[in-house]
């Protein structure tokens, strides 16, 4: 059985851990609330949700990736972005996620395939910028930040003066897949997201320690532009099958960057320019 818990980090927000190295967070306002992805879709999440807070709620999909989006069809319809939805479908084979789910749970494929959820076959409501979700006390503010997908969405709970990041600007920022943005369009983004600065002190994430100090953004803009301009340390890094570059140098065993900085991007040649 597939076991989650949960944790209060700020007046309103929680956050949500089942199988593997992602998070999710749970958004709780005086009149209802709001799941902030779904992780890799194993075990009862609906009902755990259900069971620990008692109001009604949305589903609010980040981005279509498989370690936040696969346990929506437990419920009849999401908010994600429309354009992640076919990804969604790219990324939502069990085999996949077993695969993704073995460098952290070594043991699972022992876990009984009914404890994987199927394809979603409900209804993706849109989620687009500046959209504004009232939950009484509270609200989540929208942001499109396109660069580790093209439908990322950022969200900000400006009374708890907090900025859900999630993986669109991260300790290690993933440019190189298809979908992914070239670094000079993902310059822009963070630009955009720059603008929101004032509205938040916090900066939660969803992989690794899941929080990151406020000079984060600023970070990953210093080294996108080190990219475009050649100044890179241009470091080889190998994914899932994928023969990258990283951009700074990390400590193999922390995976910070050795000069104490947070901010990081890892690219293909493809993905530059």
């Amino acid at each position: 059985m597939v076991k989650f818990t949960k944790e209060q980090i700020t007046e309103h927000i929680w956050r949500l851990r089942g199988l593997g190295d992602v998070c999710m967070y749970y958004v709780r306002g005086s009149a209802k609330g709001a799941l902030i992805d779904t992780a890799y879709g194993v075990g009862d999440l609906k009902g755990f949700v259900e069971n620990e807070f008692h109001q009604p709620y949305d589903v609010i999909i980040t981005h279509g990736h498989a370690d936040h989006a696969n346990g929506i069809s437990q419920w009849p319809a999401v908010y994600m972005n429309h354009r992640d939805i076919d990804l969604y479908y790219t990324r939502s084979d069990i085999a996949l996620r077993k695969q993704m789910l073995r460098r952290t749970v070594p043991d699972i494929d022992a876990y009984p395939e009914e404890d994987f959820h199927s394809t979603f076959h409900g209804t993706f409501l849109p989620l687009d910028d500046t959209m504004t979700f009232d939950l009484g006390d509270c609200t989540i503010r929208t942001i499109l930040a396109p660069g580790h997908t093209q439908g990322m969405m950022v969200l900000l709970v400006p009374e708890d003066r907090t900025a859900l990041f999630g993986d669109a600007c991260g300790v290690s920022t993933f440019l190189f897949r298809d979908e992914a943005s070239t670094v000079a369009e993902y310059c822009n983004t963070l630009k955009k997201l720059k603008q929101y600065e004032d509205t938040y002190d916090r900066i939660l994430r969803q992989h690794g320690t899941c929080e990151s100090p406020k000079s984060l953004l600023d970070e990953n803009l210093e080294v996108a532009e080190e990219i475009l301009a050649g100044k890179d340390h241009h470091i080889p890094f190998e994914y899932m099958g994928y023969h990258v570059w990283m951009a700074e140098p990390v400590d193999p065993v922390t995976f910070q960057r050795v000069d104490g900085k947070s901010g990081n991007i890892i690219y293909a040649d493809n993905k530059i320019r």
